[in-house]
């Protein structure tokens, strides 16, 4: 059946839509890829789970604490879990909130898992200074 307008469902194509999964603790991640499935999937966009990992200062950020083999094995293995394909990406940082804001795409579209709660937690204030900054967020809730 046809509206007026045209044929009444209509596939639009997403350019390049690009969802950002920051890992936190494997559940959370868990419960983030689950919505990204199932939102990314229909609009064939492109999701991408970055680990910040904290190198402290006087190491080299090229020489982490942790073999950066297993942050990276530890990491697809995880992406693996997802029925859609995920590229797992480890990024360095002295601090983990500047290492997810450098590695972000202007505008980018961004899903962190947080527990329900009323009052003011540290992912909320996260997701408050990456909207600030022209980000989309997402809220994605987790157990």
């Amino acid at each position: 059946r046809q509206s007026a307008f045209g044929p009444e469902s209509v596939a639009i194509p997403v350019a390049n839509l690009q969802v950002v999964i920051p890992y936190r603790t494997p559940q959370s991640t868990r419960a983030a890829m689950k919505y990204a499935a199932e939102f990314a999937n229909d609009l064939n966009g492109r999701v991408r789970l970055i680990d910040v990992h904290v190198v402290p200062y006087g190491v080299a950020l090229d020489r982490p604490t942790v073999d950066p083999r297993h942050l990276a094995r530890k990491l697809r293995q995880l992406a693996q879990e997802s029925e859609m394909p995920i590229s797992a990406e480890v990024v360095y940082a002295r601090d983990w909130e500047q290492g997810l804001r450098r590695s972000l795409a202007p505008g980018s579209l961004i899903l962190i898992a947080m527990k329900r709660s009323w009052w003011p937690t540290s992912e909320k204030r996260l997701a408050a200074r990456l909207r600030k900054l022209g980000h989309q967020v997402i809220w994605v809730e987790s157990d």
